[in-house]
């Protein structure tokens, strides 16, 4: 595609920007833009959670809550409302800069795409000569990497919107299906052995529809890695892969990483499930924020070749370029500059080459400035955001739709919550102590434990309503942030720098949650003795990369009580870890490092995860005083802010 149609797809789209916010701007404009207006427009409506505005954000948006009979029909009125905006979003479709085109603009638009997304005779015209280079092969005009992504970028965000379908648990009785891709509409494969099955003409297909490859080039050789199997996260399986093709360019990766789905083993069914069930879309938010974003981020990220799902299946498919990790296949005594360190692992900060504090401010930094370009306009328009990735559970004007509720437990109910926390009391106090602070084992600790979680469950839904409540404190951002989602290395001076990759959740969501969410796998000594130092560098950077500026005690807040939410998933894992390693061998494991809990078992690390944040969830109740935070937000937020009676005894415990 020629640079001057880059540019005149630019104009283009900034017309069809302004065309829409004058037609949002207009009184004649229909009933369902305007609902889905008030959707995208929700997220900067709503009152600051610091400052005297209590009383006028109690009475806007939590009113009809007086008791709970009034609540019981809120939250249905709310449910409903939510659903009328999101069903006018899918119908009208404002989320596509597309929709206010012309039909002849769009024509047009759509003639440039397919000069970078070539038919598929273009590719099997070429079938004959597929295993053979051809270094005199004439392609189009000769790009940089970095080009071929811009213009690649661009055209993406020319598209419609793709919209997800949430599905039951039923979905994965699909998973064996060959289904199309909802993004570029081939059939794809979803594991290594079909990769290799499919072979260098699909693969060449893949790359030309998502542009990727020039489209007169050519994969001629796909090369499975033999020697290296990627283990490690909880999410999604992984392989290495190397292709070739017909004329090597400079802007052309050969060694490859692919994210795929479990397999629905008897070890790994459980998590294929979590991540295509009960995290959906989270896999679809990945792939897009690689087709969409990867031109505009303001930290580096594997370069995209080719990714797709199907919303019946739930199978996808994500190729990207590896990343040259310097230790992939042995230790070294000395890294050199701009060598990237690692692989490392998640829970295992001792392997860092330095201090893990530098580390974690790299780790803070990039994800502040990623939410502060995200506030300033510098990745894409709000609109593309909202309708391609992980959007907030729903507008702050309907609490109710939160969970919001003043008249009993709004997280498990009550008896669920006390019998699942006692099967983990058991677990950190008797089975497997020896991994838990000593603490862990007294009484009074186990009491505190006991009823901060149960408080912290009784108004798990507020608190999430309150985390959101105010548009500054809310940006895009990584799901988990961890060390094992960040790669790092090092300039001629040794200043530690880092990119980031495994964008499965990308989206909106509270700024301390996402803190949290990259230190909750981190040794929590650092944590602890530096986290002052990281909610002043978050801060500092989010507001000079285009963000707002944060009061820390609010962003300190949100960080110790997204914990105990995050201790409570743990602590409902507990049974799972019993599959891995069981009841009696746990008496036997002497430290955290013993190898049946420290390596990935079954080729993830479920396991050492789950130990690992259970314990620094134990420890910020302790040690960071994570009770007495919680206590504090029912008397200021809660209490104070919201003009509600604190919730009883009997409606904590169900008694």
């Amino acid at each position: 595609m020629p640079l001057s149609k880059i540019a005149e797809l630019e104009a283009l789209q900034r017309q069809d920007q302004e065309l829409m916010l004058s037609r949002m701007e207009s009184q004649k404009r229909s009933a369902a833009v305007a609902a889905a207006e008030a959707q995208y427009k929700s997220a900067f409506s709503g009152l600051s959670i610091t400052g005297a505005v209590s009383q006028e954000l109690s009475k806007k948006n939590l009113g009809g809550l007086s008791d709970p009979e009034a609540a019981r029909k809120r939250r249905e009125q709310d449910q409903a409302a939510v659903e009328r905006v999101m069903k006018s979003i899918a119908k009208a479709k404002p989320v596509s800069v597309l929709a206010a085109r012309s039909a002849e603009r769009k024509a047009q638009a759509n003639s440039w795409m397919k000069e970078l997304y070539p038919q598929e005779e273009e590719a099997e015209e070429e079938e004959e000569e597929e295993d053979q280079e051809d270094p005199d092969l004439e392609l189009g005009p000769e790009m940089t990497s970095e080009e071929r992504t811009e213009m690649r970028c661009k055209v993406e965000l020319a598209k419609d919107v793709f919209t997800w379908t949430f599905v039951s648990m039923d979905a994965i009785d699909n998973a064996h299906k060959v289904l199309p891709g909802m993004i570029y509409g081939l059939e794809f494969p979803w594991n290594e052995e079909m990769l290799i099955q499919y072979g260098p003409k699909w693969l060449t297909k893949a790359f030309h529809a998502a542009g990727t490859l020039d489209p007169k080039n050519r994969v001629i050789k796909i090369i499975p890695e033999q020697t290296i199997k990627v283990t490690g996260g909880n999410n999604a399986g992984k392989f290495l892969f190397e292709v070739k093709y017909a004329k090597q360019t400079k802007d052309l990766d050969t060694q490859l990483f692919a994210k795929v789905p479990y397999e629905l083993t008897k070890e790994t069914k459980g998590d294929r499930i979590s991540s295509s069930v009960y995290k959906q879309p989270s896999d679809l938010c990945e792939i897009n924020t690689y087709r969409l974003l990867e031109a505009t981020f303001p930290v580096k990220m594997p370069k995209y070749y080719y990714g797709d799902i199907n919303n019946e299946s739930t199978n996808f498919i994500l190729i990207t370029a590896r990343i040259p990790f310097a230790e992939l296949r042995d230790k070294k005594n000395e890294i050199k500059p701009f060598e990237v360190e690692g692989p490392y692992d998640k829970c295992k900060d001792w392997q860092l080459r330095g201090d893990p504090v530098d580390y974690y401010m790299c780790i803070v930094r990039a994800s502040a400035k990623i939410g502060g370009w995200h506030r300033g306009g510098r990745l894409a328009p709000e609109h593309i955001i909202d309708g391609s990735l992980l959007r907030t559970r729903a507008p702050i004007e309907y609490p109710a739709a939160w969970g919001f509720n003043p008249h009993g437990a709004t997280g498990d109910p009550p008896a669920n919550a006390k019998r699942n926390l006692q099967a983990a009391i058991k677990f950190f106090s008797q089975t497997a102590k020896v991994i838990f602070p000593p603490y862990a084992t007294d009484d009074d600790f186990v009491q505190k434990f006991m009823d901060t979680m149960m408080t912290w469950n009784a108004y798990s839904a507020e608190i999430e309503y309150w985390k959101h409540c105010d548009p500054k404190y809310v940006a895009v951002g990584h799901m988990n942030l961890n060390s094992d989602n960040a790669y790092f290395w090092r300039d001629e001076d040794g200043k530690l720098d880092c990119g980031v990759f495994d964008w499965g959740g990308f989206g909106k969501s509270s700024l301390g949650h996402k803190v949290w969410w990259c230190f909750n796998c981190a040794d929590f000594d650092h944590f602890h003795d530096n986290l002052d130092a990281y909610i002043d560098a978050f801060i500092e950077t989010y507001a000079a990369e285009g963000g707002f500026e944060l009061d820390k005690e609010v962003v300190r807040k949100q960080i110790l009580l997204t914990s105990l939410g995050n201790t409570m998933f743990m602590v409902k894992a507990v049974p799972n870890c019993f599959k891995m390693v069981s009841q009696k061998d746990f008496a036997t494991i002497k430290d955290r490092h013993d190898p049946r809990i420290a390596d990935n078992i079954f080729g993830k690390s479920t396991l050492r995860t789950t130990l690992h944040v259970l314990n620094n969830g134990l420890r910020v109740i302790e040690e960071l005083k994570g009770d007495k935070v919680l206590q504090e937000w029912i008397q200021e937020v809660f209490q104070g802010q919201f003009q509600q009676t604190p919730k009883t005894d009997a409606m904590i415990n169900g008694t």
